[in-house]
């Protein structure tokens, strides 16, 4: 193993697409744990070094093995987007959660997008037919501010409420004609 594949931890992030305490089955039957953490570009950049790194080493491992062959590159695990770099992370096993005092999330608390987190994980270079590339395995995560939802994804608006039987919200606005 080499050192490169050592457990890693970001820094501190914002949730982006965060199914850490519940499958995401649209893409995946079997459902999949994910999130995309948002970091700075600095924060971002030992991350993005160590990614790098491994998918290097697996070229030069397979160029060892097969000179000729032509290699493609994978997409990879992580991009740009308005100044800020966008990591993302996965697993098919729920990953352990904790709280910012190192207390194990209860079970029934829903980790929802817009939480700060830091995440614990594995990098997996491999070589497939789209490419050499490398997999962010989740592992853990650690939140620092939490953004809690209900189970199911429940609204906590009532659709049945209007704004005459007790809606905060204001009603529409009437027209009127010139």
């Amino acid at each position: 193993m080499s050192k490169k594949e050592e457990y890693r931890m970001t820094s501190i992030g914002e949730a982006k697409y965060c199914y850490v305490s519940e499958k995401d089955t649209k893409w995946d039957p079997e459902g999949i744990y994910h999130v995309s953490l948002i970091l700075s570009k600095e924060e971002a950049e030992p991350e993005i070094k160590a990614i790098n790194g491994m998918i290097a080493e697996k070229i030069a491992e397979i160029k060892k093995a097969d000179l000729k062959r032509q290699i493609t590159r994978a997409p990879l695990p992580h991009k740009e987007e308005d100044g800020k770099i966008v990591i993302k992370f996965k697993s098919k096993f729920k990953p352990s959660g904790f709280d910012k005092k190192n207390i194990v999330l209860p079970k029934d608390v829903i980790v929802y997008k817009g939480s700060t987190m830091r995440v614990k994980y594995k990098l997996h270079p491999y070589d497939q037919t789209i490419g050499v590339g490398c997999s962010l395995y989740l592992l853990s995560f650690q939140v620092k501010d939490l953004v809690k939802g209900e189970p199911g994804g429940g609204s906590p608006f009532n659709p049945l409420e209007g704004p005459t039987n007790g809606s905060k919200l204001p009603g529409p606005e009437k027209t009127v004609s010139l």
